[in-house]
């Protein structure tokens, strides 16, 4: 069943159980999307494909500008960049804000990794192309499944919301679902 925005705050969604997550369904609109971290959208994750790594687990850089990973042990040249960034959607009951992940943020983005915004952008300090790959995707209406669990921040505990999946609104589905709630109101 898909909800609002709203409520996320009108049902206490993620305050039912701290080891279980609520979940929610709605439709909104990206209307700011925070690119600004310093490193870029993105942290460095290590490039093992395998066990335990599975290129997801974040990675240091050495003195000598190698990438040492904790969990593996491994120590590579190189490392794999997955998307990390915090976002605001919108619908016409609320605003809230979202954490996006690599999965996510690669559907939002069309198919482009993370490695290849940097490449092209990123690398040669071109902030302007950086920044044109995330204002493209403002301002878009999506589908969203969003994950919603109270956690500990600084301190503090804070709902926080994070997108599991989106889908681009299929607007004549969308029309067709509304004209029979019409019709069955009559």
């Amino acid at each position: 069943e898909r909800k609002v925005i709203a409520s996320i705050k009108n049902e206490n969604l993620g305050h039912s159980n701290p080891d279980k997550p609520d979940w929610i369904s709605f439709k909104a609109t990206f209307n700011w999307i925070k690119t600004d971290k310093d490193g870029g959208a993105w942290y460095p994750a290590c490039p093992n494909e395998g066990e335990p790594c599975k290129n997801r687990y974040k990675v240091s850089q050495t003195a000598d500008g190698n990438y040492h990973c904790e969990r593996c042990q491994g120590t590579f040249p190189n490392c794999v960049r997955k998307f990390i960034f915090s976002a605001t959607l919108t619908d016409d009951s609320s605003t809230t804000w979202v954490s996006m992940f690599d999965d996510q943020a690669r559907v939002l983005l069309e198919g482009v990794s993370a490695d290849e915004v940097y490449d092209k952008t990123y690398a040669h300090g071109d902030i302007d192309a950086y920044n044109a790959y995330f204002d493209k995707a403002l301002f878009t209406e999506w589908i969203f499944a969003c994950k919603v669990k109270q956690e500990m921040v600084q301190d503090e505990m804070r709902v926080k919301s994070s997108v599991y999946s989106l889908h681009p609104v299929d607007y004549v589905k969308e029309s067709k679902e509304l004209i029979q709630a019409i019709q069955k109101l009559q």
